[in-house]
């Protein structure tokens, strides 16, 4: 059963690979394609101190053993979704990881949030079987389209999961947009911060 599982998860990424490889949209086209709905938005968390990382993951309710967003860091997400706002991009649900740089980033961007454990950040994950249905989950979400599809879902998540995921790696506080497809999720293109900014 294991082994089946790994091998769809394998296809999968392969397909999505195969895909990785089509024009992308710019920042534009990305925001029109947005305010359409119908999609699934992979934002890196926002900006962080670098100057401490993460030491104590005992209670993940304690952000003090944590590494957590800088100044810098909750005004981009606050920006962000000023920028989703103003450009009428509409989202039906944010979810996010539940360390705290992680729903931070989707509370000061959208208020409301709900945390999925599905998402919990890869590195720290040393049992096989674990990473495994964490990469495969962060696809199936990758692919389920919103309910309203006039509507968008964000994914507030990390790094190296996307990269396993979906073969896409973007620095903090950048997106991934993905259309949900039969085939698995297509990257359309990414978009920084500053590309959500008012004219």
């Amino acid at each position: 059963m294991r082994n089946a599982m790994k091998a769809g998860l394998m296809g999968l990424l392969l397909l999505m690979t195969g895909s990785a490889g089509a024009e992308k949209l710019d920042a534009q086209a990305l925001i029109e394609r947005l305010q359409a709905g119908g999609l699934v938005v992979f934002w890196r968390h926002a900006a962080t101190d670098r100057s401490h990382d993460d030491y104590d993951l005992s209670d993940m309710e304690d952000c003090e053993g944590q590494r957590n967003l800088s100044t810098h860091g909750r005004e981009q997400a606050r920006l962000v979704g000023e920028g989703f706002e103003h450009h009428g991009i509409a989202v039906e649900q944010v979810l996010t990881s539940e360390f705290c740089r992680s729903w931070e980033t989707g509370h000061y961007a959208f208020g409301e949030y709900a945390v999925r454990f599905e998402l919990y950040n890869l590195p720290i994950i040393r049992d096989e079987e674990r990473r495994e249905e964490l990469i495969e989950g962060l696809v199936r979400y990758l692919n389920t389209p919103p309910e309203n599809p006039q509507r968008n879902i964000v994914v507030v998540g990390h790094d190296l999961n996307l990269r396993h995921a979906a073969d896409v790696e973007i620095e903090e506080g950048e997106m991934a947009v993905f259309a949900p497809h039969a085939e698995g999720p297509r990257l359309l293109g990414t978009l920084k911060p500053k590309d959500l900014g008012r004219p």
